[in-house]
Protein backbone atom coordinates (compact mmCIF):
# COMPACT_ATOMS: atom_id res chain seq x y z
CA UNK A 1 0.00 0.00 0.00
CA UNK A 2 1.35 3.72 -0.85
CA UNK A 3 0.21 6.46 1.04
CA UNK A 4 -2.54 8.39 -0.28
CA UNK A 5 -1.86 12.31 -0.50
CA UNK A 6 -4.99 13.54 0.99
CA UNK A 7 -4.42 11.97 4.41
CA UNK A 8 -1.59 13.41 6.23
CA UNK A 9 -0.75 10.31 8.19
CA UNK A 10 2.75 10.41 10.78
CA UNK A 11 1.65 8.82 13.54
CA UNK A 12 0.12 5.58 13.81
CA UNK A 13 -1.39 2.57 16.49
CA UNK A 14 -0.81 -0.74 15.14
CA UNK A 15 -3.72 -3.01 16.63
CA UNK A 16 -2.54 -7.00 16.19
CA UNK A 17 -4.95 -9.07 17.93
CA UNK A 18 -4.63 -12.89 17.87
CA UNK A 19 -8.23 -14.60 18.59
CA UNK A 20 -7.42 -17.89 17.64
CA UNK A 21 -4.56 -19.72 15.35
CA UNK A 22 -0.72 -19.86 15.90
CA UNK A 23 1.26 -17.38 17.30
CA UNK A 24 2.79 -17.26 13.93
CA UNK A 25 -0.77 -15.69 12.34
CA UNK A 26 0.43 -12.55 14.74
CA UNK A 27 4.17 -12.45 13.77
CA UNK A 28 3.23 -12.62 10.31
CA UNK A 29 0.56 -9.41 10.90
CA UNK A 30 2.96 -7.52 12.30
CA UNK A 31 5.46 -8.05 9.54
CA UNK A 32 2.64 -6.86 7.59
CA UNK A 33 1.77 -4.17 9.35
CA UNK A 34 5.33 -3.13 10.00
CA UNK A 35 6.26 -3.24 7.11
CA UNK A 36 3.71 -0.90 5.70
CA UNK A 37 4.56 1.71 8.34
CA UNK A 38 8.39 1.30 7.22
CA UNK A 39 7.37 2.21 3.66
CA UNK A 40 5.47 5.01 4.30
CA UNK A 41 8.00 6.46 6.43
CA UNK A 42 5.16 6.54 9.94
CA UNK A 43 5.93 6.14 13.67
CA UNK A 44 3.56 3.88 15.29
CA UNK A 45 3.28 2.28 18.36
CA UNK A 46 2.41 -1.41 18.42
CA UNK A 47 -1.35 -2.96 20.46
CA UNK A 48 -0.98 -6.08 21.08
CA UNK A 49 -3.64 -8.51 22.08
CA UNK A 50 -4.69 -12.03 22.32
CA UNK A 51 -8.19 -12.93 23.72
CA UNK A 52 -11.35 -14.30 21.78
CA UNK A 53 -13.78 -12.20 23.32
CA UNK A 54 -16.41 -9.83 21.29
CA UNK A 55 -16.49 -7.52 24.64
CA UNK A 56 -14.35 -4.50 24.72
CA UNK A 57 -14.42 -4.67 28.52
CA UNK A 58 -12.71 -7.96 28.26
CA UNK A 59 -10.08 -6.45 25.82
CA UNK A 60 -7.69 -4.60 28.24
CA UNK A 61 -5.84 -3.31 25.34
CA UNK A 62 -8.66 -2.02 23.31
CA UNK A 63 -9.82 0.03 25.76
CA UNK A 64 -5.95 1.57 26.57
CA UNK A 65 -6.31 2.24 22.49
CA UNK A 66 -9.48 3.84 22.41
CA UNK A 67 -8.15 6.02 25.68
CA UNK A 68 -5.17 6.95 23.82
CA UNK A 69 -6.87 7.85 20.48
CA UNK A 70 -9.29 10.16 23.00
CA UNK A 71 -6.52 12.05 23.70
CA UNK A 72 -5.60 12.58 19.22
CA UNK A 73 -2.49 11.18 19.91
CA UNK A 74 -2.70 9.07 16.41
CA UNK A 75 -4.07 9.86 13.11
CA UNK A 76 -4.51 6.51 11.92
CA UNK A 77 -4.93 2.95 13.48
CA UNK A 78 -3.32 0.31 11.52
CA UNK A 79 -4.81 -3.05 11.54
CA UNK A 80 -4.71 -6.07 9.07
CA UNK A 81 -8.43 -6.37 8.47
CA UNK A 82 -11.38 -3.99 9.36
CA UNK A 83 -13.10 -7.12 11.65
CA UNK A 84 -9.48 -6.94 13.78
CA UNK A 85 -11.21 -3.92 15.66
CA UNK A 86 -14.59 -5.88 16.27
CA UNK A 87 -16.89 -8.56 16.02
CA UNK A 88 -18.89 -7.41 18.74
CA UNK A 89 -22.65 -6.53 18.60
CA UNK A 90 -23.38 -3.54 16.98
CA UNK A 91 -23.22 -1.77 19.93
CA UNK A 92 -19.49 -2.58 20.59
CA UNK A 93 -18.81 -1.51 17.18
CA UNK A 94 -20.25 1.73 17.23
CA UNK A 95 -18.40 2.63 20.63
CA UNK A 96 -15.13 2.19 18.14
CA UNK A 97 -16.82 4.01 15.35
CA UNK A 98 -17.82 6.99 17.51
CA UNK A 99 -14.26 7.56 19.46
CA UNK A 100 -12.78 7.47 15.99
CA UNK A 101 -14.91 9.77 14.30
CA UNK A 102 -14.47 12.25 17.32
CA UNK A 103 -10.77 12.16 17.32
CA UNK A 104 -10.81 12.41 13.37
CA UNK A 105 -8.39 9.00 13.04
CA UNK A 106 -8.43 7.10 10.15
CA UNK A 107 -8.41 3.37 9.88
CA UNK A 108 -5.82 1.82 7.36
CA UNK A 109 -5.55 -1.67 6.43
CA UNK A 110 -3.07 -3.18 3.44
CA UNK A 111 -6.04 -2.10 0.83
CA UNK A 112 -8.02 0.80 1.84
CA UNK A 113 -7.86 4.09 4.20
CA UNK A 114 -11.22 4.60 5.44
CA UNK A 115 -12.32 7.96 6.70
CA UNK A 116 -15.61 7.28 9.11
CA UNK A 117 -16.46 10.85 8.83
CA UNK A 118 -17.38 10.33 5.04
CA UNK A 119 -20.46 8.94 4.42
CA UNK A 120 -19.40 6.50 1.71
CA UNK A 121 -16.83 5.06 3.78
CA UNK A 122 -19.04 5.14 7.52
CA UNK A 123 -21.89 3.22 5.54
CA UNK A 124 -18.88 1.05 3.64
CA UNK A 125 -17.36 -0.32 7.56
CA UNK A 126 -20.89 -0.33 8.95
CA UNK A 127 -21.66 -3.43 6.14
CA UNK A 128 -18.48 -4.59 6.72
CA UNK A 129 -19.09 -5.23 10.22
CA UNK A 130 -22.16 -6.98 9.51
CA UNK A 131 -20.83 -9.39 7.73
CA UNK A 132 -17.97 -9.57 10.44
CA UNK A 133 -20.74 -10.40 13.26
CA UNK A 134 -22.44 -12.94 11.18
CA UNK A 135 -18.76 -15.07 10.26
CA UNK A 136 -17.94 -14.77 13.78
CA UNK A 137 -20.81 -16.05 15.38
CA UNK A 138 -20.78 -19.45 12.80
CA UNK A 139 -17.28 -19.48 13.75
CA UNK A 140 -18.03 -19.32 17.31
CA UNK A 141 -21.42 -21.84 16.90
CA UNK A 142 -19.30 -24.46 15.01
CA UNK A 143 -16.50 -24.43 17.62
CA UNK A 144 -19.07 -24.80 20.22
CA UNK A 145 -20.79 -27.84 18.31
CA UNK A 146 -17.19 -29.26 17.75
CA UNK A 147 -16.11 -29.15 21.36
CA UNK A 148 -19.05 -30.81 22.58
CA UNK A 149 -19.56 -33.36 19.94
CA UNK A 150 -15.34 -33.86 20.32
CA UNK A 151 -16.05 -34.51 24.12
CA UNK A 152 -18.78 -37.15 23.41
CA UNK A 153 -16.82 -39.21 21.48
CA UNK A 154 -14.04 -39.32 24.06
CA UNK A 155 -12.00 -36.61 22.56
CA UNK A 156 -9.79 -33.87 24.74
CA UNK A 157 -11.60 -30.76 23.44
CA UNK A 158 -10.50 -28.58 26.68
CA UNK A 159 -7.33 -26.87 25.75
CA UNK A 160 -4.13 -27.69 28.02
CA UNK A 161 -4.21 -31.49 29.23
CA UNK A 162 -4.39 -31.70 32.89
CA UNK A 163 -0.77 -32.28 34.90
CA UNK A 164 0.26 -35.99 34.27
CA UNK A 165 -0.81 -36.15 30.30
CA UNK A 166 -0.03 -35.07 27.05
CA UNK A 167 -2.04 -34.36 24.05
CA UNK A 168 -2.15 -37.45 21.65
CA UNK A 169 1.30 -38.27 21.79
CA UNK A 170 3.91 -39.02 24.02
CA UNK A 171 7.59 -40.70 22.87
CA UNK A 172 5.85 -44.00 21.03
CA UNK A 173 2.63 -43.58 22.76
CA UNK A 174 -0.46 -42.00 20.68
CA UNK A 175 -4.04 -41.57 20.91
CA UNK A 176 -5.82 -40.10 18.39
CA UNK A 177 -7.50 -36.18 19.49
CA UNK A 178 -7.00 -38.02 22.88
CA UNK A 179 -4.22 -38.09 25.97
CA UNK A 180 -1.52 -40.37 27.01
CA UNK A 181 0.20 -40.71 29.80
CA UNK A 182 3.43 -38.27 30.50
CA UNK A 183 6.20 -40.71 32.36
CA UNK A 184 7.65 -37.64 33.48
CA UNK A 185 4.62 -36.31 35.16
CA UNK A 186 3.43 -39.47 36.27
CA UNK A 187 5.61 -40.24 38.50
CA UNK A 188 4.62 -36.78 40.67
CA UNK A 189 1.13 -37.72 40.31
CA UNK A 190 1.26 -40.79 41.74
CA UNK A 191 3.27 -39.22 44.60
CA UNK A 192 0.66 -36.56 45.34
CA UNK A 193 -2.45 -39.85 45.06
CA UNK A 194 -0.39 -41.65 48.18
CA UNK A 195 0.50 -38.91 50.27
CA UNK A 196 -3.05 -37.89 50.04
CA UNK A 197 -4.08 -41.34 51.12
CA UNK A 198 -1.77 -41.55 54.02
CA UNK A 199 -3.83 -38.48 54.93
CA UNK A 200 -1.92 -35.43 54.10
CA UNK A 201 -4.07 -32.19 53.22
CA UNK A 202 -3.87 -30.69 49.63
CA UNK A 203 -1.84 -27.85 51.22
CA UNK A 204 1.03 -30.25 53.19
CA UNK A 205 1.32 -32.30 49.71
CA UNK A 206 1.88 -28.49 47.96
CA UNK A 207 4.18 -27.78 50.72
CA UNK A 208 6.13 -30.74 50.35
CA UNK A 209 6.78 -31.12 46.92
CA UNK A 210 8.18 -27.13 46.62
CA UNK A 211 10.40 -28.47 49.80
CA UNK A 212 11.92 -30.95 47.15
CA UNK A 213 12.16 -28.24 44.67
CA UNK A 214 9.36 -30.44 42.24
CA UNK A 215 7.73 -27.52 40.35
CA UNK A 216 4.79 -27.67 38.23
CA UNK A 217 4.34 -28.18 34.29
CA UNK A 218 5.11 -23.81 34.37
CA UNK A 219 8.24 -24.07 36.42
CA UNK A 220 5.63 -21.89 39.46
CA UNK A 221 5.58 -23.53 42.86
CA UNK A 222 2.65 -25.87 43.67
CA UNK A 223 -0.44 -24.46 45.83
CA UNK A 224 -2.65 -26.37 47.58
CA UNK A 225 -5.75 -25.23 45.11
CA UNK A 226 -3.65 -26.79 42.12
CA UNK A 227 -2.99 -30.15 44.14
CA UNK A 228 -7.15 -30.36 45.34
CA UNK A 229 -8.25 -29.85 41.51
CA UNK A 230 -5.57 -32.74 40.48
CA UNK A 231 -7.62 -34.73 43.67
CA UNK A 232 -10.23 -34.25 42.76
CA UNK A 233 -10.59 -34.09 39.04
CA UNK A 234 -12.27 -37.75 37.37
CA UNK A 235 -10.27 -37.75 34.09
CA UNK A 236 -7.51 -39.41 35.79
CA UNK A 237 -10.42 -42.12 35.75
CA UNK A 238 -10.11 -42.46 32.24
CA UNK A 239 -13.28 -40.04 31.48
CA UNK A 240 -14.02 -37.06 29.53
CA UNK A 241 -17.06 -35.13 31.07
CA UNK A 242 -18.24 -32.37 29.85
CA UNK A 243 -21.57 -29.85 29.99
CA UNK A 244 -20.71 -29.49 33.91
CA UNK A 245 -21.90 -25.88 33.90
CA UNK A 246 -23.37 -23.17 31.69
CA UNK A 247 -23.28 -19.78 31.65
CA UNK A 248 -20.67 -16.59 31.68
CA UNK A 249 -18.59 -16.57 34.93
CA UNK A 250 -16.80 -13.44 33.70
CA UNK A 251 -17.00 -10.87 36.48
CA UNK A 252 -17.74 -8.19 33.41
CA UNK A 253 -20.03 -9.63 31.27
CA UNK A 254 -22.39 -8.79 28.45
CA UNK A 255 -25.64 -7.89 29.86
CA UNK A 256 -27.50 -10.39 27.18
CA UNK A 257 -25.08 -12.90 29.10
CA UNK A 258 -26.59 -16.18 30.93
CA UNK A 259 -25.65 -16.60 34.53
CA UNK A 260 -23.03 -19.15 35.07
CA UNK A 261 -24.68 -21.90 37.07
CA UNK A 262 -23.21 -25.62 37.93
CA UNK A 263 -25.17 -28.07 36.75
CA UNK A 264 -25.93 -31.41 38.68
CA UNK A 265 -24.14 -34.71 38.00
CA UNK A 266 -27.46 -36.80 36.46
CA UNK A 267 -26.99 -33.79 33.61
CA UNK A 268 -23.36 -33.81 32.76
CA UNK A 269 -22.08 -36.08 30.10
CA UNK A 270 -19.87 -38.92 31.14
CA UNK A 271 -17.22 -40.44 28.50
CA UNK A 272 -15.73 -43.45 30.26
CA UNK A 273 -12.38 -44.92 28.71
CA UNK A 274 -11.14 -42.37 26.87
CA UNK A 275 -7.44 -42.60 27.63
CA UNK A 276 -5.42 -44.91 30.13
CA UNK A 277 -6.77 -44.03 33.93
CA UNK A 278 -3.81 -43.71 36.43
CA UNK A 279 -5.92 -43.65 39.34
CA UNK A 280 -8.28 -46.85 40.27
CA UNK A 281 -12.05 -46.04 41.82
CA UNK A 282 -10.91 -47.36 44.82
CA UNK A 283 -8.29 -45.16 45.55
CA UNK A 284 -10.21 -41.87 43.93
CA UNK A 285 -12.77 -42.56 46.16
CA UNK A 286 -11.05 -43.17 49.14
CA UNK A 287 -9.17 -39.65 48.90
CA UNK A 288 -13.05 -37.86 48.20
CA UNK A 289 -14.03 -39.62 51.22
CA UNK A 290 -10.65 -38.01 53.17
CA UNK A 291 -11.15 -34.08 51.53
CA UNK A 292 -14.75 -34.31 52.69
CA UNK A 293 -14.20 -35.40 55.92
CA UNK A 294 -11.70 -32.81 56.25
CA UNK A 295 -14.07 -30.16 55.31
CA UNK A 296 -16.54 -31.15 57.78
CA UNK A 297 -14.16 -30.77 60.80
CA UNK A 298 -13.09 -27.20 61.93
CA UNK A 299 -9.82 -25.84 60.77
CA UNK A 300 -8.86 -26.11 64.71
CA UNK A 301 -9.59 -29.70 64.38
CA UNK A 302 -7.90 -30.15 61.36
CA UNK A 303 -4.38 -28.74 62.95
CA UNK A 304 -4.59 -31.98 64.93
CA UNK A 305 -3.74 -30.37 68.60
CA UNK A 306 -4.80 -33.46 70.44
CA UNK A 307 -4.82 -37.18 69.04
CA UNK A 308 -8.78 -37.19 69.14
CA UNK A 309 -9.85 -33.66 67.37
CA UNK A 310 -11.62 -34.28 64.78
CA UNK A 311 -12.41 -37.68 65.93
CA UNK A 312 -14.73 -37.15 69.33
CA UNK A 313 -18.20 -36.41 68.43
CA UNK A 314 -20.88 -34.49 70.34
CA UNK A 315 -23.71 -36.93 70.79
CA UNK A 316 -26.60 -34.41 71.18
CA UNK A 317 -26.09 -32.23 68.28
CA UNK A 318 -23.49 -34.32 66.28
CA UNK A 319 -20.54 -31.57 65.98
CA UNK A 320 -16.86 -31.71 66.75
CA UNK A 321 -15.77 -31.96 70.88
CA UNK A 322 -12.60 -30.22 72.11
CA UNK A 323 -10.28 -31.35 74.29
CA UNK A 324 -8.75 -29.47 77.42
CA UNK A 325 -4.72 -30.31 78.21
CA UNK A 326 -3.38 -30.44 81.48
CA UNK A 327 -0.43 -30.32 83.44
CA UNK A 328 -1.21 -33.62 85.38
CA UNK A 329 -2.33 -35.38 82.46
CA UNK A 330 -5.58 -35.78 82.77
CA UNK A 331 -7.05 -34.39 79.88
CA UNK A 332 -10.85 -32.89 79.73
CA UNK A 333 -13.34 -32.93 77.51
CA UNK A 334 -15.06 -29.61 77.01
CA UNK A 335 -18.43 -29.03 77.14
CA UNK A 336 -20.03 -28.84 73.60
CA UNK A 337 -20.03 -25.29 72.27
CA UNK A 338 -22.35 -25.31 69.53
CA UNK A 339 -25.65 -22.92 69.29
CA UNK A 340 -28.30 -22.85 66.71
CA UNK A 341 -29.57 -20.44 64.79
CA UNK A 342 -32.11 -18.87 67.57
CA UNK A 343 -28.54 -19.06 69.82
CA UNK A 344 -29.79 -22.43 72.20
CA UNK A 345 -26.52 -23.99 74.01
CA UNK A 346 -26.12 -27.33 73.13
CA UNK A 347 -26.60 -29.07 76.87
CA UNK A 348 -24.30 -31.77 76.50
CA UNK A 349 -21.59 -32.16 79.16
CA UNK A 350 -17.94 -32.46 79.44
CA UNK A 351 -16.02 -34.67 81.94
CA UNK A 352 -12.30 -36.99 81.67
CA UNK A 353 -10.92 -38.32 78.43
CA UNK A 354 -8.71 -41.24 79.97
CA UNK A 355 -12.42 -43.22 80.15
CA UNK A 356 -12.75 -42.61 76.40
CA UNK A 357 -9.34 -43.74 75.22
CA UNK A 358 -9.99 -47.17 77.68
CA UNK A 359 -13.37 -47.46 76.35
CA UNK A 360 -11.79 -47.41 72.91
CA UNK A 361 -9.00 -49.88 73.54
CA UNK A 362 -11.41 -52.58 74.85
CA UNK A 363 -13.83 -51.92 71.65
CA UNK A 364 -10.71 -52.60 69.28
CA UNK A 365 -9.53 -55.72 71.34
CA UNK A 366 -13.05 -57.37 71.07
CA UNK A 367 -13.25 -56.34 66.95
CA UNK A 368 -10.52 -58.35 66.73
CA UNK A 369 -11.48 -60.78 68.21
CA UNK A 370 -14.66 -60.88 66.07
CA UNK A 371 -12.55 -60.37 63.28
CA UNK A 372 -10.21 -63.16 63.67
CA UNK A 373 -13.06 -65.65 64.02
CA UNK A 374 -14.48 -64.48 60.76
CA UNK A 375 -17.56 -63.15 62.47
CA UNK A 376 -19.27 -59.80 60.66
CA UNK A 377 -20.98 -58.23 63.68
CA UNK A 378 -18.86 -55.30 63.72
CA UNK A 379 -18.51 -54.99 60.05
CA UNK A 380 -22.04 -55.38 59.88
CA UNK A 381 -22.85 -53.05 63.09
CA UNK A 382 -20.53 -50.25 61.24
CA UNK A 383 -21.98 -50.57 57.61
CA UNK A 384 -25.85 -50.71 59.06
CA UNK A 385 -24.48 -47.68 61.37
CA UNK A 386 -24.01 -45.97 57.57
CA UNK A 387 -26.72 -47.14 56.41
CA UNK A 388 -29.09 -45.72 59.08
CA UNK A 389 -27.47 -42.75 58.74
CA UNK A 390 -28.13 -42.45 55.04
CA UNK A 391 -31.78 -43.29 55.54
CA UNK A 392 -32.00 -40.40 57.87
CA UNK A 393 -30.40 -37.97 55.78
CA UNK A 394 -32.72 -38.98 52.86
CA UNK A 395 -35.49 -38.43 54.95
CA UNK A 396 -34.04 -34.88 56.22
CA UNK A 397 -33.69 -33.97 52.52
CA UNK A 398 -37.08 -35.18 51.09
CA UNK A 399 -38.52 -33.06 53.89
CA UNK A 400 -36.11 -29.78 53.09
CA UNK A 401 -37.57 -30.12 49.70
CA UNK A 402 -40.88 -30.32 50.57
CA UNK A 403 -40.30 -27.10 52.82
CA UNK A 404 -38.99 -25.64 49.85
CA UNK A 405 -41.93 -26.33 47.47
CA UNK A 406 -44.69 -24.72 50.34
CA UNK A 407 -42.84 -21.73 50.67
CA UNK A 408 -43.02 -21.46 46.60
CA UNK A 409 -46.52 -21.96 46.81
CA UNK A 410 -47.00 -19.56 49.29
CA UNK A 411 -45.36 -16.81 47.30
CA UNK A 412 -47.56 -17.97 44.57
CA UNK A 413 -50.77 -17.35 46.73
CA UNK A 414 -49.42 -13.74 47.87
CA UNK A 415 -48.51 -15.16 51.43
CA UNK A 416 -45.21 -13.62 51.08
CA UNK A 417 -43.10 -10.91 49.37
CA UNK A 418 -40.52 -11.39 46.91
CA UNK A 419 -37.87 -10.43 49.38
CA UNK A 420 -39.29 -12.68 51.91
CA UNK A 421 -39.58 -15.50 49.46
CA UNK A 422 -36.26 -15.25 48.76
CA UNK A 423 -35.03 -14.76 52.39
CA UNK A 424 -36.75 -18.24 53.09
CA UNK A 425 -35.57 -19.51 49.89
CA UNK A 426 -32.27 -19.30 50.12
CA UNK A 427 -32.29 -20.70 53.75
CA UNK A 428 -33.72 -23.98 52.60
CA UNK A 429 -31.49 -23.89 49.36
CA UNK A 430 -28.46 -24.09 52.00
CA UNK A 431 -29.88 -26.64 53.65
CA UNK A 432 -30.83 -28.84 50.81
CA UNK A 433 -27.17 -28.52 49.81
CA UNK A 434 -25.42 -29.60 53.00
CA UNK A 435 -27.77 -32.29 53.45
CA UNK A 436 -26.71 -33.35 49.38
CA UNK A 437 -23.08 -33.22 50.95
CA UNK A 438 -23.85 -35.49 54.01
CA UNK A 439 -25.20 -37.45 51.68
CA UNK A 440 -22.61 -38.23 49.22
CA UNK A 441 -20.00 -38.38 52.09
CA UNK A 442 -21.85 -41.49 53.41
CA UNK A 443 -22.54 -42.88 50.18
CA UNK A 444 -18.72 -43.10 49.55
CA UNK A 445 -18.24 -44.22 52.93
CA UNK A 446 -20.54 -47.00 53.08
CA UNK A 447 -19.05 -48.29 49.37
CA UNK A 448 -15.24 -47.97 51.13
CA UNK A 449 -16.57 -50.21 54.00
CA UNK A 450 -17.99 -52.81 51.32
CA UNK A 451 -14.45 -52.73 49.76
CA UNK A 452 -12.55 -53.76 52.80
CA UNK A 453 -11.87 -57.12 53.64
CA UNK A 454 -11.34 -59.40 57.14
CA UNK A 455 -7.72 -59.30 56.37
CA UNK A 456 -7.14 -55.47 55.76
CA UNK A 457 -9.17 -54.85 58.87
CA UNK A 458 -6.79 -57.28 61.03
CA UNK A 459 -3.43 -55.62 59.55
CA UNK A 460 -5.26 -52.53 60.60
CA UNK A 461 -5.94 -53.22 63.90
CA UNK A 462 -2.62 -55.29 64.95
CA UNK A 463 -0.73 -51.82 63.50
CA UNK A 464 -2.88 -49.70 65.71
CA UNK A 465 -2.52 -52.12 68.88
CA UNK A 466 1.21 -52.28 68.19
CA UNK A 467 1.86 -48.90 68.16
CA UNK A 468 -0.94 -46.77 69.58
CA UNK A 469 0.74 -46.51 72.86
CA UNK A 470 4.54 -45.68 71.67
CA UNK A 471 3.63 -42.70 69.64
CA UNK A 472 4.42 -39.68 71.46
CA UNK A 473 4.00 -37.18 68.16
CA UNK A 474 0.14 -35.63 68.43
CA UNK A 475 -0.40 -35.79 65.08
CA UNK A 476 0.37 -39.15 64.47
CA UNK A 477 -1.12 -40.70 66.85
CA UNK A 478 -4.14 -38.46 65.24
CA UNK A 479 -4.04 -40.44 62.15
CA UNK A 480 -3.21 -43.53 63.48
CA UNK A 481 -6.87 -43.63 65.12
CA UNK A 482 -8.18 -41.80 62.44
CA UNK A 483 -7.17 -45.33 60.10
CA UNK A 484 -9.80 -47.66 61.93
CA UNK A 485 -12.32 -44.61 63.94
CA UNK A 486 -15.25 -43.07 62.11
CA UNK A 487 -16.00 -41.45 65.22
CA UNK A 488 -16.18 -41.27 69.15
CA UNK A 489 -19.69 -40.20 70.49
CA UNK A 490 -19.71 -38.82 73.81
CA UNK A 491 -22.85 -37.71 75.49
CA UNK A 492 -23.17 -36.74 78.71
CA UNK A 493 -26.80 -34.93 79.93
CA UNK A 494 -27.15 -33.75 83.60
CA UNK A 495 -25.87 -35.80 86.16
CA UNK A 496 -25.94 -38.78 84.16
CA UNK A 497 -23.06 -41.19 83.56
CA UNK A 498 -21.77 -40.86 80.41
CA UNK A 499 -22.72 -42.45 77.19
CA UNK A 500 -19.44 -43.53 74.98
CA UNK A 501 -19.92 -44.77 71.36
CA UNK A 502 -17.32 -46.21 69.25
CA UNK A 503 -18.14 -45.85 65.35
CA UNK A 504 -15.08 -48.40 63.47
CA UNK A 505 -14.44 -47.29 59.77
Amino acid sequence: MTSDKKYNIRYVAMYLRKSRGEEEDLVKHETILSDICKKNDWKYVEYKEIGTSDSIELRPVMKKLLEDIQSEIYDAVLVVDYDRLSRGDMGQQDTIKKTLKKANTLIVTPNKVYDLNNEIDDTYTDFQGLLARQEYKMITKRLRQGKKIGARMGKWTNGSPPFGYCYERYKDKYNEKGLVVNDEEFKIYRYIVEKALDGLSPNSIALNLNEQGIRTRQGKVWSHVAIYRILTSETYLGKIISNKQKGDAHKIKKSSSENYRKLSREEWVIVENCHEAIITQDEFDKIQLLIKKRTLIPAGARASKTEFTGVLRCGCCGHTMQIQKKKDGKDLIRCCRYSDSSGKRCINRGGYLQPVKDEIKKAIIQYKKEVLNKLQGINNKGKNLTINQLKSKRRELKKFQEALEKIQDSYDLGDYNREEFLRRKSKWNSKILEAKSQISLLEKQLKFQERVTDEERLNIINYFLENIDSIEDVKDKNKLYRTILDSVVWRKVDTKEAEIEINFL
